[in-house]
């Protein structure tokens, strides 16, 4: 079942974002973590969440949000952040949560969806390469000193 990330789930998402950060080698900290949550549940955040739950417990989680599109002068949905449990991977659970997504657009006037991965990211860009079109784009990062 998909659905938004409840209250209730704050435990499960904690371990799920953390192995999200750790497989993009990402060092994470309580203070990060409390800043997204409460960014996932205020309704003025730009930031929503969504999980795959399995028996009552999630096993997937996608965050997103809103971008406008200039060149375009259009919405477009931005996934920022997938992660599926190792345990459950293989069920396609990262399609359904991509393709919820997906049935999001028409009621949140986005003209589509993007999102970007790391490019040694293979298992994830097998599933990419199926449902989505690869923008040949490169991401560039200006860090602030």
């Amino acid at each position: 079942m998909i659905r938004n990330i409840e209250r209730k789930d704050k435990e499960n998402w904690i371990k799920l974002y953390c192995g999200y950060a750790k497989f993009y080698k990402v060092p994470m900290n309580q203070s990060i973590l409390d800043t997204l949550w409460d960014w996932i549940h205020d309704k003025n955040h730009v930031v929503n969440g969504i999980c795959f739950e399995l028996e009552g417990k999630i096993v997937g989680i996608a965050h997103y949000r809103t971008m406008p599109r200039p060149i375009k002068g259009e919405y477009i949905g931005f996934l920022d952040d997938l992660f599926v449990e190792p345990d459950f991977r293989g069920q396609k659970i990262a399609q359904k949560l991509i393709n919820h997504l997906k049935s999001l657009s028409k009621d949140s006037n986005w003209s589509g969806i993007r999102w970007i991965t790391h490019s040694s990211n293979e298992n994830a860009k097998k599933i990419y390469d199926k449902i989505a079109n690869n923008t040949g784009f490169e991401l560039y990062e200006l860090k602030r000193n």
